[in-house]
């Protein structure tokens, strides 16, 4: 009898009814009024097989085997009952209750249940291995990796799929033997391609090679093989490995490798030495530069920061500590500092150290990269300079002091031989052009003191006091008119003019501008002078028109021995040493102003002085 499983809505098995009967059976269901539908059967007096005990059957693959009891008409029979699951149902027995062909019927029940598990363990693990082939081709396809096998009954190299593809070749050219794979390897690889093969055949272990193959799109890519060989007594009989593509890894470690070069040259021409800080144990690596850098062998290349603590000048040592370890605990990019370090030899070199930091995820400080650059040579070049340079402006300055007293006496002799009777027009021209003469050596040596001072002394001294700026304009351009008077000399003066200046330096500064503007402007115009009021500053400027200044010469006008304008016309001559437009600078700044200028050849050439109304705040 065959019992077919009725299912609900969700698919849950709501009844069996028999769906096949065999010749005895459909006597049995017709002698004893058998329902359809097992839910039925205790209601029409068939007892011993319930409705939940063939679900169980059916749900649990466990064969049922009961006694079927069944009533009717007065009549009564017992049938042993043997039940096991079908595909869309039951299969049900019905045997006369013998207790030898019960057992035998579940011997044979018992059997045919551990060979359907079989088989369904067997259909099982064919699934299972399906399902880890396919992992393994994803796995290898995401991972760039292919997986090959050599087994010596075939003769003949076995490849996973998409191998071709791969090695960037044409489909089905890889072919099964080593001739065929080594024709996409580069011509320079392929006889150590095939000798390591041979090797691997020749010894039972792992193995591991690297090659470069040709793509058919002219790119070459890296390779990495490993895999292990298998011997029986001492013929190799199987060989597997691995391929993975290590194009990027290889140009990465190629990109290091050329940098950790251009590193290490750069290092060697600047004469650094390269160090590697770990703040977690404090331990400090050096590169191979110290021996030659600082004279300590190479058991110094590995120290820690006690170490180099010990061997920072005392005068610096816990200035510098101090400020490495106010930097790590910073959130400061880069760490800058010079001091003195010990060689081994005993003497002290002069260094430049600089480091940069590297963090962790939550920003804590990890490691710390830098440089020590010799600058002993560079520092005793600059204290040489330095101590040449003072010479020179002592010397000068002496000299140009000096030399006061008898261009004095030839002054005052010029003057006392001007004023004889005497003497001839002719001498008295000579007398006059002593004097002149005189009072520009004068000015020039003015100019050199003034250099002195401002090099020397920290800035030109001031006498500040309360001062008009238009009397000193006033005074200037009579003074300078006398001098020129075949120039006209234009002054204007808008507003105050009131403020707390030295006078003396500020009519220094005019006569220097207006001077320069007489001598370089053009010679049938007039200069104009102005005074501005701003306020708290007060302006002054210079005007004349002309040939402007040469863009290269404006950057450096106001550097000591330059000359100031365009090249002169002929005949006429330059004068000085160059250390107007200095001395002019150098009086504006003492006062805590500005001078600046601008020169077209539409608008001419104006110099721009601006002063705050009391020098007294002036920065010194």
């Amino acid at each position: 009898m065959r019992l077919e499983a009725l299912r609900g809505p969700a698919g849950e098995v709501l009844d069996f009814q028999w769906s096949s009967l065999n010749a005895a059976a459909e006597h049995f269901v017709h002698d004893w009024g058998v329902p359809a539908c097992v839910s039925r059967w205790v209601q029409q007096g068939v007892r011993g097989v319930e409705l939940e005990a063939c679900v169980r059957v059916w749900a649990t693959g466990v064969p049922l085997s009961a006694t079927l009891r069944l009533s009717r008409d007065g009549l009564e029979a017992c049938f042993q009952v043997v039940g096991v699951k079908e595909s869309e149902g039951l299969a049900l027995w019905l045997l006369e209750p013998s207790p030898e062909d019960a057992a035998g019927l579940r011997d044979t029940l018992e059997r045919e249940r551990e060979a359907r598990r079989r088989a369904e363990g067997a259909l099982e693990g064919a699934r299972d291995l399906q399902a880890r082939e396919e992992l393994l081709r994803l796995a290898l396809s995401k991972a760039r990796m292919v997986v090959w096998e050599w087994t010596e009954a075939r003769r003949a190299v076995t490849w996973s799929p998409d191998a071709e593809a791969f090695f960037g070749q044409a489909p089905a050219s890889l072919g099964t033997s080593l001739p065929a794979f080594l024709s996409c390897v580069v011509v320079e690889d392929r006889s150590k391609v095939a000798r390591g093969i041979e090797q691997a055949l020749a010894v039972d272990g792992a193995y591991a090679l690297k090659f470069r193959c040709r793509h058919l799109d002219g790119t070459t890519h890296w390779y990495e093989a490993v895999g292990q060989s298998f011997h029986e007594g001492e013929r190799p009989h199987r060989m597997v490995g691995v391929v993975a593509d290590c194009t990027e890894r290889e140009q990465a470690e190629a990109t290091l490798r050329e940098a950790e070069e251009r590193y290490r040259l750069a290092a060697r021409a600047t004469h650094d030495v390269l160090w590697d800080c770990d703040l977690a144990t404090g331990r400090v690596r050096w590169d191979a530069g110290q021996e030659e850098l600082f004279g300590y062998g190479r058991d110094a290349s590995d120290h820690d920061l006690g170490w180099w603590t010990q061997r920072l000048h005392p005068d610096e040592r816990e200035s510098v500590s101090a400020s490495l370890r106010d930097f790590t605990a910073s959130t400061r990019a880069a760490w800058q500092a010079e001091y003195r370090f010990l060689r081994n030899d005993g003497s002290w070199a002069h260094v430049l150290d600089r480091g940069v930091l590297s963090r962790d995820a939550a920003g804590r400080p990890v490691r710390m990269i830098g440089s020590m650059m010799d600058i002993t040579e560079r520092k005793r070049a600059l204290e040489r300079l330095a101590e040449e340079a003072e010479f020179r402006e002592r010397f000068i300055g002496i000299l140009g002091h000096d030399l006061r007293n008898p261009l004095n006496a030839i002054t005052l002799s010029a003057r006392a031989l001007r004023r004889r009777a005497a003497i001839s027009s002719t001498q008295q021209q000579m007398a006059q052009r002593i004097e002149a003469s005189a009072e520009r050596m004068g000015t020039m040596i003015s100019d050199i003191l003034d250099l002195t001072r401002a090099r020397l002394s920290g800035g030109i001294p001031l006498q500040v006091a309360p001062a008009n700026l238009s009397t000193v304009c006033q005074q200037v351009v009579e003074e300078l008119s006398a001098v020129h008077p075949d120039r006209y000399i234009a002054f204007d003066v808008d507003g105050r003019c009131d403020g707390l200046w030295d006078a003396d330096r500020l009519a220094q500064v005019l006569s220097n501008l207006v001077g320069n503007a007489l001598e370089h402007g053009a010679q049938d115009a007039p200069v104009l002078l102005r005074c501005l009021d701003y306020e708290t500053r007060q302006v002054v400027e210079v005007t004349n028109p002309g040939a402007p200044i040469p863009a290269p010469q404006l950057a450096t006008l106001f550097d000591p021995f330059r000359q100031a304008g365009a090249a002169r016309e002929k005949g006429r001559r330059r004068g000085g040493l160059g250390l107007g437009l200095f001395i002019v600078r150098e009086i504006v700044h003492a006062h805590g102003g500005s001078v600046d200028v601008r020169s077209s050849e539409l608008d001419g050439t104006t110099f721009t002085v601006t002063l705050p109304r009391d020098a007294r705040r002036a920065p010194r």
